[in-house]
């Protein structure tokens, strides 16, 4: 009996070690696997940002918007009506009142436009700067937010037709008094040139000497990831501020054969561009972070995906008004009181969004013997 217990307990024992045997090696083997991947099991956990603006709609083609006044859902548009009688429609004012429809020709611009949400910031530190400068400007805005702001269905908000079953016409029952200098639009991703069309017919009916400038946008956030990337690089933001300077190229060439030199580029993806550089270098001062609902920084290039994040509405005002009155926001005396922008990011602004405006040949304004005034001005 001793014998035969003795002989158990040693099988047991065996059986026992093997085990404990098979789950070192498979634990062991599983630890492999896992230090050979490490990165493969990152990369599948990490999920790269998306671009979430600036997707547009489709739009049939023909778009009757322009062209087509005889079609059914075209009739009754603002821009058939009288210059009385569009000045006499009903405005949705909103929460600001819009003021005067026409001003005395002053020491500044009278200015039009329409615009989204990427053009906002500068609609709003565009008359500090002029101010500023000693101007006197009137600027006239109606936006809405995306696709809605752009050129294509403002026209279509304005004249009540297609897209908007109720005309609101802000600009258009103000153009009719030929008492504007320029007009300002937002582009937007897939713009055709016809989408201005009907802008720039209306507006020279009534001022032939008006002049129009379009702004080019910016790189998003998710611009700066390429395949494989886990953060964002400067080449990337390169690659997609030269494919939009490539896509507004062809957009303003197509402009110019029914009106050539009329229409101007505010070169925004440029000055952005430039400040990402910057970024990058660890040279724009007092900037955080790239985007504020990422890393939680502020100040920062972006506030989200693509809206401007703290203080970079200084920078797009310096590029609107660069382009506007052909001077280098770099001549302006004084200092702005701006959150997020001290004195030294101030006039990095400055300068970048001249040399943004005078090196692209879209927004018509040079810059030779460098004195930071427009040739064509001086």
């Amino acid at each position: 009996m001793g014998s035969t217990k003795s002989g158990s307990t040693c099988r047991m024992k065996k059986v026992l070690t093997l085990l404990l045997l098979v789950t070192l090696v498979g634990d062991a083997k599983l630890q492999s696997q896992d230090a050979a991947q490490p990165a493969a099991a990152r990369q599948q956990r990490f999920k790269q940002p998306q671009p979430k603006h600036r997707k547009s709609r489709p739009v049939p083609t023909p778009w009757l918007g322009h062209g087509h006044d005889d079609h059914p859902q075209i009739r009754g548009a603002t821009h058939l009506k009288t210059a009385e009688q569009i000045r006499s429609m009903p405005l949705k004012k909103g929460k600001n009142t819009l003021g005067a429809l026409s001003f005395p020709k002053g020491t500044g611009l009278r200015i039009v436009a329409t615009g989204h949400s990427w053009m906002r910031p500068g609609f709003g530190t565009l008359p500090r700067i002029a101010q500023a400068a000693g101007l006197e400007q009137h600027l006239r805005v109606n936006s809405r937010g995306g696709e809605q702001g752009a050129a294509r269905m403002m026209w279509e908000f304005e004249n009540g037709i297609l897209s908007s079953r109720q005309a609101n016409p802000v600009c258009m029952a103000a153009i009719t008094t030929g008492q504007w200098d320029v007009m300002m639009w937002g582009s937007y991703t897939n713009d055709r040139p016809e989408y201005y069309f009907g802008w720039l017919d209306f507006c020279l009916k009534f001022n032939p000497q008006m002049e129009f400038y379009v702004f080019n946008g910016w790189p998003q956030y998710a611009d700066g990831f390429g395949e494989g990337d886990k953060e964002p690089r400067i080449e990337n933001y390169r690659a997609r501020a030269a494919r939009t300077n490539k896509s507004v190229t062809k957009q303003i060439a197509g402009i110019d054969k029914r009106f050539p030199n009329k229409v101007h580029v505010l070169p925004t993806n440029e000055a952005m561009l430039a400040a990402l550089e910057l970024y990058f270098q660890g040279k724009l001062s007092g900037v955080k972070g790239l985007n504020k609902k990422v890393d939680g920084k502020s100040p920062s290039i972006w506030s989200d995906g693509g809206h401007l994040g703290e203080g970079m509405n200084l920078l797009e005002g310096y590029v609107f008004y660069a382009t506007l009155y052909q001077k280098s926001p770099e001549l302006i005396k004084g200092k702005f009181t701006q959150k997020g922008v001290d004195e030294q990011l101030d006039a990095t602004f400055r300068r970048i969004a001249w040399q943004a405006v005078v090196n692209n040949p879209l927004s018509d304004v040079t810059d030779k013997n460098a004195n930071g005034i427009g040739d064509q001005i001086e």
